[in-house]
């Protein structure tokens, strides 16, 4: 992979594993601040919107965004599947919610709400990030780079005619 494109690349996964940093922090905070794990959840409360849940999930997110952001500055590709574990169980339990919401409202109403929009988008963003990383840490692709960087710095020899012996060189 270009260096520049490896930059690029590798800028967007820092974004991504400052923003789970940063949100998860905000979570845990808000949490632990206002006393939620005190009061009592509802019965029919999402799962995921339960205060002990809640703390559980967003110190995941601590734990996976602290191993994926020192695996971009180690580049090690394992850093990369634990951030993409919690990442599809979070996008799981977000299309079960989806789901769940059917009962209650019409199909069109939840395909063109935000919550949809924001299902679709994120995690493409996400996913073809991880994906690129993953290959660009691999060691293959860095051998492959490397060789082909060595084989672009030869001189170009070119020829006008009859080709040269080039025994004496």
């Amino acid at each position: 992979m270009e260096r520049p494109l490896r930059r690029y690349v590798k800028a967007h996964g820092y974004a991504i594993a400052v923003s789970a940093l940063f949100f998860g922090c905000i979570f845990v905070a808000s949490i632990l601040n206002e006393d939620q794990l005190s009061r009592s959840a509802s019965e029919y409360a999402f799962f995921r919107s339960r205060p002990l849940e809640q703390l559980i999930f967003s110190i995941a997110w601590i734990a996976a965004g602290l191993i994926f952001l020192l695996g971009l500055i180690c580049e090690r590709k394992e850093a990369i599947f634990p951030f993409a574990t919690i990442f599809l169980v979070e996008w799981s339990l977000v299309l079960v919610q989806l789901v769940s919401k059917l009962e209650h409202r019409d199909l069109v109403e939840v395909v063109l709400s935000a919550e949809a929009a924001v299902f679709l988008l994120v995690p493409l963003y996400v996913g073809y990030t991880l994906v690129i990383l993953y290959r660009a840490f691999d060691s293959q692709y860095k051998d492959e780079a490397v060789e082909d960087i060595e084989q672009a710095r030869r001189p170009v020899k070119f020829f006008f005619g009859e080709d040269p012996d080039d025994t004496y060189s």
